[in-house]
């Protein structure tokens, strides 16, 4: 892929932005034209960053921050699907490149390749009114909001009852999001490159029984909030959220779009797990 046209998509409220994305702009090969949305743009110098309405028509996206700023890219783009590289700034980034420099010399050599990560779409059905579509990257999670206390839920998968169950809340995540919050949570690791499908975790369940699973991304499944408790919402991404009633009904499926990840030579999924999370680490130290 000849890369003529490059997006950005920056995080703001990092202290350092500005500095960074100079010293990235220095890295563009100068035929390449770059463009961003008007905040992004305006973080640049005077000319440096075309200003745009919109990201569509680009050949590539660089979001650079964190994890937060790429799953922010990858919304803007994703009825395009374009493909994204992520490079962080100071934190952890499991999705993004650690070096600035080489992960943008091995782009515009095209030493990298691109994975389609799976999305989860979700459809809130309502008392009334048209089914409301929301659509994640990450993951999407069930939550009470304000004084702890938990709700009550149902699951139901491919028609079948899974169960009934008092919780704080549940995530359902993609193979992509089980290495963020539902991790945090107690759930399982899914390589995204190879595994397609998602995990359900519940929130600190009231029950001994009631453990995350992994479901196919061929299956449909659903979870109802059973009766009205404290004000609960549904958010996306940690990006997007609103308010679920008793009764309402949230649907989740396989997107029909994914979101193209570029990932530079060498890369390695495992690698990442245990550079990043020190999975497996050993505690000892020998003497």
């Amino acid at each position: 892929m000849k890369i003529k046209k490059l997006g950005l998509v920056a995080n703001a409220q990092k202290k350092e932005i500005r500095s960074f994305l100079s010293s990235v702009l220095d890295l563009v090969p100068r035929d390449v034209l770059v463009c961003g949305l008007e905040e992004t743009a305006s973080l640049a110098a005077p000319g440096a960053v075309r200003p745009v309405d919109s990201l569509g028509g680009c050949d590539a996206v660089l979001a650079l921050g964190g994890d937060g700023t790429l799953l922010m890219a990858a919304r803007a783009v994703e009825a395009d699907e374009i493909p994204i590289l992520g490079i962080k700034i100071r934190s952890l980034g499991f999705l993004a490149e650690d070096d600035p420099g080489r992960a943008l010399g091995n782009l515009f050599a095209g030493r990298y390749s691109i994975q389609n990560r799976i999305r989860l779409e979700v459809l809130l059905e309502g008392a009334s009114g048209e089914p409301k579509s929301f659509s994640a990257l990450n993951d999407a999670v069930l939550h009470g909001v304000g004084v702890s206390r938990a709700i009550h839920l149902e699951t139901t998968i491919d028609g079948t009852v899974l169960g009934e169950y008092l919780a704080d809340g549940v995530i359902v995540s993609t193979p992509t999001g089980s290495t963020a919050y539902s991790l945090a949570a107690g759930g399982p690791i899914v390589n995204p490159t190879s595994v397609e499908a998602f995990v359900i975790t519940p929130l600190c369940p009231h029950s001994l029984s009631v453990r995350p699973i992994v479901v196919s991304a061929l299956e449909q499944f659903s979870i109802v909030l059973v009766e009205e408790g404290p004000e609960t919402l549904l958010t996306i991404d940690g990006q997007q959220s609103c308010s679920i009633g008793k009764g309402e009904r949230l649907v989740f499926k396989r997107s029909e779009k994914s979101t193209k990840l570029i990932v530079t030579e060498g890369y390695s999924f495992y690698d990442r797990v245990r550079r990043k999370l020190k999975w497996g680490g050993m505690l000892r130290q020998d003497h």
